[in-house]
């Protein structure tokens, strides 16, 4: 299904992906990124999909610990899946060769535009859920911890991403068109908070250049 794009790109979390957290840009560096939001708002076509299901019905018994302490209670699970489409991969690689620092701006604001889209689509199906005297957890990714990437191939089988909304899954568990994601999130009888994504379950921990520069990659009200 075809998702609305919102007006403007949340441009804080975009400077924040790109290592400039809390700086206020100059006059050519927002120009830049004027650009740059307007091209992807342009080439972006999100499109999303979900379905719920039995817990059992996806094969989750070796998808880590993170995800089982995740799903702690709940009985069944949302899976959730969305895209930009496949015209932002073309304008990113198109600036990839052309205009680097376009490519960059660019590529951090698909980024927070696509978590909009999942971040609005998330609300209004908690609203819908909680209408019904159920909870649901936040959304899980195939990455996020101990859950392998593997688990994208099941994910969006049972969703049947390809024909909802144009994502399909590499033969490597990757997503394209590249600017996608998939999540799980668990839905249950009683109230359930599910695992909270962040640097104690990042697979980059190690390595991740925000935590090298002293902050995280994650809002402080995620």
């Amino acid at each position: 299904m075809e998702r609305r794009k919102p007006a403007a790109i949340d441009r804080a979390t975009a400077l924040r992906y790109m290592g400039a957290s809390g700086w206020t840009p100059d006059t050519a560096t927002a120009a830049l990124l004027d650009k740059a939001e307007q091209t992807v708002l342009t080439a972006a076509a999100p499109r999303a999909v979900y379905r719920r299901l039995p817990r059992t019905a996806l094969p989750l018994e070796n998808c880590g610990s993170d995800l089982t302490r995740h799903l702690q209670g709940c009985d069944e699970v949302l899976l959730l899946a969305a895209t930009l489409g496949a015209e932002v991969d073309k304008l990113l690689r198109r600036m990839e060769l052309t205009d680097i620092a376009l490519a960059a701006a660019a590529d951090a604001l698909a980024s927070v535009l696509l978590e909009q889209v999942c971040d609005e689509l998330e609300n209004e199906i908690r609203a819908q859920i909680e209408a019904q005297g159920v909870f649901m957890t936040g959304r899980y990714a195939p990455g996020y911890g101990d859950c392998p990437l593997e688990l994208n191939d099941a994910l969006c089988l049972a969703a049947d991403t390809v024909r909802g909304c144009g994502l399909a899954v590499t033969p490597q568990h990757l997503l394209t068109p590249r600017k996608s994601t998939t999540a799980i999130l668990g839905i249950a009888d009683h109230p359930v908070t599910g695992t909270r994504a962040g640097c104690a379950t990042c697979h980059l921990k190690e390595t991740c250049s925000f935590r090298k520069r002293g902050t995280t990659c994650f809002t402080q009200d995620r």
